[in-house]
């Protein structure tokens, strides 16, 4: 019973922190003009979401290879815990667009945060035309800005132990775009991952890392999914390594 109180508590807490970050990062891109919002990105926000994860328990070994080049990239990565945003965020990267689906715009706190960063949101698969158009606008942008762009390859799934299925919209636009999958592998201890339901966890690392970078010059449109099946064999493969080692 403790255990529970003090989870409740955890959790109560890392969302004040959201809303109170939120609100300061906010605020301070609608009064710079959108000119402080790499300030956001690079410092306040990752700031924030290492003291969130460090309430909750969670300390992140942050494996990456930043890449050398100044060029656009398409970050993406495994989807398996509520954890995942606070990691991603907490690395500072710079002139990078993150790709979230319109169905998390009823929670008012990560609502705050993702502005704060200039966040995209994405309509979900049902709403195809507008779905199109903002994959349309988003590849509009990169080329134009030359900026990066993150987004998780599962979209909208349910988290478990396991790979879900990828989308093809994302690898879709990094074609089109002709910049590199830039794959990053997000490993969370079972123990420590609160699922969908925020049951108790446990006090752990969460390791993530870079998985590979991968061309996207030669790529040709009619064997798209063969690609994608590529990529998603490298995620389950490192999955089904990080599960055994883990296991034994």
């Amino acid at each position: 019973m403790l255990k529970k109180v003090f989870n409740v508590f955890k959790v109560v807490i890392a969302f004040i922190f959201i809303i109170l970050f939120g609100t300061i990062g906010s605020a301070l891109r609608i009064a710079s003009f959108g000119l402080l919002t790499n300030f956001n990105r690079s410092l306040l926000i990752p700031v924030f979401c290492k003291l969130t994860l460090g309430v909750m328990g969670i300390k992140v070994d942050n494996r990456v290879q930043q890449p050398k080049l100044a060029q656009p990239y398409f970050f993406t990565f495994n989807h398996n815990s509520y954890l995942d945003g606070f990691v991603l965020m907490s690395l500072g990267l710079k002139n990078l667009r993150i790709i979230m689906s319109e169905k998390m715009l009823v929670f008012l706190p990560v609502v705050l945060i993702t502005f704060s960063i200039g966040l995209l949101y994405i309509p979900q698969k049902k709403n195809n035309r507008r779905r199109m158009n903002s994959f349309f606008n988003f590849e509009k942008r990169i080329k134009e800005e030359r900026v990066s762009v993150m987004g998780s390859s599962e979209g909208v799934h349910q988290y478990g132990e396991r790979i879900a299925p990828f989308n093809r919209g994302v690898y879709h636009m990094a074609l089109n775009c002709e910049i590199p999958v830039f794959a990053l592998f997000i490993y969370t201890p079972v123990e420590s991952n609160p699922y969908a339901n925020f049951r108790p966890f446990k006090r752990g690392t969460v390791v993530i890392e870079t998985l590979g970078i991968i061309p996207t010059k030669d790529w040709k449109l009619e064997n798209l999914d063969n690609h994608i099946d590529d990529v998603r064999k490298l995620y389950v493969k490192r999955f089904n390594e990080y599960y055994n080692m883990n296991t034994i």
